[in-house]
């Protein structure tokens, strides 16, 4: 059973053999905690370089668990952003998106992208950032 939504940002690092994100990953992927969602499938697909490796890529991430947001995560996600914009900060909507998807599977989220600390202060989950 998959407990932790992996961020866009860390694949990247996974598939590019960076260390850290290998270190990381590896024993997620093996052990089927890591999941995905589809801001963060659509987020990788359309960052790939061409053709063969869009669809390599589609079908390395079928092997992993994929959680879907609620009909009522927009709402969420836009309590979220209006008390983000309040405290004079903000985040990106998808960023958001994901956050609440895995709050809402009872997923924490592992990431690169820093702007998760930012919404991780108004939403009670767990964020790994490294």
């Amino acid at each position: 059973m998959s407990d932790v939504l992996v961020d866009t940002s860390v694949w990247i690092d996974y598939w590019r053999d960076r260390p850290a994100a290998v270190e990381r990953l590896d024993p997620l992927v093996t052990g089927e905690r890591a999941a995905i969602c589809g801001p963060v499938y659509a987020e990788i697909l359309s960052g790939a370089p061409h053709r063969a490796a869009f669809d390599r890529i589609a079908l390395l991430l079928t092997a992993v668990t994929w959680i879907q947001a609620p009909e009522d995560a927009w709402k969420q996600v836009a309590e979220l952003r209006f008390a983000l914009l309040r405290q004079g900060s903000s985040a990106h909507i998808i960023d958001l998106l994901i956050a609440v998807t895995a709050f809402l599977n009872g997923h924490s989220v592992l990431t690169r992208d820093r702007d998760f600390s930012r919404i991780a202060a108004l939403l009670p989950i767990e964020v790994a950032i490294f």
